[in-house]
């Protein structure tokens, strides 16, 4: 079976191409960083055993991955098909994806078997075969000829057990393959049904192993949320963001979404203008904001790795470079890790770029020394020798930020030129002589944002018209024209004139304001993203997430 390169036969335009090769050419100088850098210093002093990952292999990845994760029948797969505009994926109301699924472009639909895609030279999951032939029997591939796919890559998973015995059932490590494709990830949504909130043994592994450390991917979906009424929508998000503060550590709460992702119609009764909202957001996100902000992740992310490494060896190196060379060594040893928070006080005040939130915590060299003998690695005299620290310094400070995209700044304005200064004022006069009038202005409630072009390409759409849909509200007024009724047959004129059908009720999809249950819904979001709000849960179940 042969596979597709993405954008072959495709017909790609003179600004794809031009793309193409500037990501190419930017991934191929991340690449010979990293080799000739980076990865010889992580070699000498064993950071794959400090912090196991799969991080060379990113740098082969051209597209972002947007992975979709979640405990069965939360609607990843439904989603999926939503993105895709059509039923490519399995779905259904019992557990249907038992494998991950990799939803990739092509000029043609096709399924590509896990073996294939893990062995294709020029895709980037040949890292996959490290898993064994039992998972690879779970890896399923499809190309599938749609434009978000030029853009991105999607990754469907299987459903997350609730049951522990369950567990047992799988036949590879489930939360390390998880790990795998959330490291190469761009954008990770985990989805839940309002109805299947509990958090079970696989759901807690998967966010304190394969989420640690990419909390900043993560974006939570309350999917089905047309599926229960108001004051129930609200007590289910509640005890979401309950169950979530035991098990993310982070200070600030990832997005949470609240929606129905699919294309069916919004049930009556419930608030569709926030849905709405909602999927608007989202769509943009995935759309545009990933693609746009991928390179610069790539970038970043190396940039991090240089100095995660370069922070690691300089703790390591002078550890080594304090011990004795004959007697007392291993003494000298067990006090030198005990008492390393010395350590990151003197490297700390050698390199004033280095800050105390880049070094490991205590335990993490605990366990690293437990495998690996402190005396076999290199001290930091031989480290700087060699020129490894000038070599990494420069690959932080210059290198990899000269790869950033350059932001453009205007220049600054003459502050003699009184006419600029006037210009403004005059503008905030006005803001505030409208305000004392009682006029809306362009800003809306605390956390809200003027109307988004999404919102926007709602409104000119044929519905949308019909519908009276106001991009800044997201409220709707009209409803959508019914269909005449069909004329009865000419050639039997004394038949019953047929009935119109009784008019579709619009949907209350949104009134001029919302009723009351859902203005206490929007302001309950917004408190429950507050990172005090999630500080404080945490704090009450015992500092969660660690």
């Amino acid at each position: 079976m042969s596979v597709t390169r993405a954008g072959a036969g495709y017909g790609m335009k003179a600004d794809d191409e031009m793309w193409d090769t500037h990501l190419k050419k930017v991934l191929g100088q991340l690449q010979m960083i990293y080799h000739k850098i980076i990865l010889p210093v992580e070699d000498k002093y064993k950071f794959d055993t400090f912090r196991p990952s799969w991080f060379s292999e990113t740098l082969v990845q051209t597209k972002p991955f947007v992975t979709f994760m979640g405990p069965f029948s939360a609607g990843k797969s439904t989603f999926i098909n939503h993105l895709l505009q059509s039923n490519y994926l399995w779905t259904g109301p019992q557990p249907t994806t038992d494998k991950f699924t990799v939803v990739m472009h092509g000029d043609q639909p096709q399924q590509i078997g896990g073996r294939i895609l893990a062995n294709a030279p020029d895709l980037p999951f040949r890292g996959l075969n490290s898993f064994g032939d039992q998972f690879l029997e779970h890896l399923d591939g499809y190309q599938i000829n749609h434009d978000l796919l030029r853009s991105v890559t999607l990754i469907d998973t299987p459903g997350v057990l609730e049951a522990a015995g369950d567990i047992h059932s799988r036949r590879y490590d489930y939360i390390k393959v998880c790990r795998w494709f959330v490291e190469r990830s761009d954008l990770v949504f985990v989805l839940f049904d309002p109805t299947k909130l509990d958090a079970g043994v696989e759901l807690k592994m998967l966010f304190k192993h394969a989420l640690k450390g990419s909390e900043s991917k993560i974006r939570i979906i309350l999917n089905k949320a047309d599926s229960i009424g108001g004051q129930e929508l609200m007590r289910v998000y509640g005890s979401l963001f309950w169950n979530l503060s035991n098990m993310i550590n982070a200070t600030e709460p990832p997005r949470v979404f609240v929606g129905s992702f699919w294309d069916k119609p919004y049930k009556p009764g419930t608030n569709h203008t926030l849905f709405t909202e909602e999927k608007s957001d989202l769509l943009y996100d995935l759309t545009e904001i990933v693609p746009l902000q991928s390179l610069d992740k790539r970038v970043t992310s190396v940039l991090r790795r240089a100095k995660e490494v370069l922070v690691h060896s300089l703790v390591c190196g002078h550890l080594k470079q304090g011990l004795p060379k004959v007697f007392g060594k291993d003494k000298a040893k067990k006090e030198a890790i005990a008492n390393i928070q010395k350590t990151y006080q003197d490297v700390q005040l050698k390199f004033k770029f280095i800050t105390h939130n880049d070094f490991g915590n205590s335990d993490e060299y605990n366990n690293f020394f437990e495998k690996i003998n402190l005396f076999d690695l290199p001290s930091y005299k031989t480290f700087e020798k060699e020129g490894h620290v000038s070599a990494l310094k420069k690959v932080i400070e210059k290198d990899l930020p000269d790869l950033l995209q350059p932001i453009k700044c205007a220049a600054t304005v003459d502050p003699r030129d009184r006419k600029v200064a006037q210009g403004m004022q005059e503008r905030y006069h006005e803001g505030m002589a409208q305000q004392l009038a009682g006029k809306q202005g362009h800003q809306g409630a605390i956390g809200e944002m003027g109307p988004s072009a999404w919102r926007k390409g709602v409104h000119d759409t044929e519905v949308g018209k019909q519908l009276h849909y106001d991009p800044s509200t997201a409220n709707v007024s009209g409803a959508v024209a019914q269909p005449p009724p069909s004329a009865p047959p000419a050639s039997n004129p004394e038949a019953a004139p047929v009935q119109p059908a009784p008019s579709q009720p619009s949907q209350p999809a949104g009134d001029a304001a919302p009723t009351p249950d859902m203005a206490k819904m929007m302001e309950m979001m917004k408190m429950m993203q507050d990172p005090k709000m999630m500080a404080m849960m945490q704090q009450m179940q015992g500092g969660g997430g660690n």
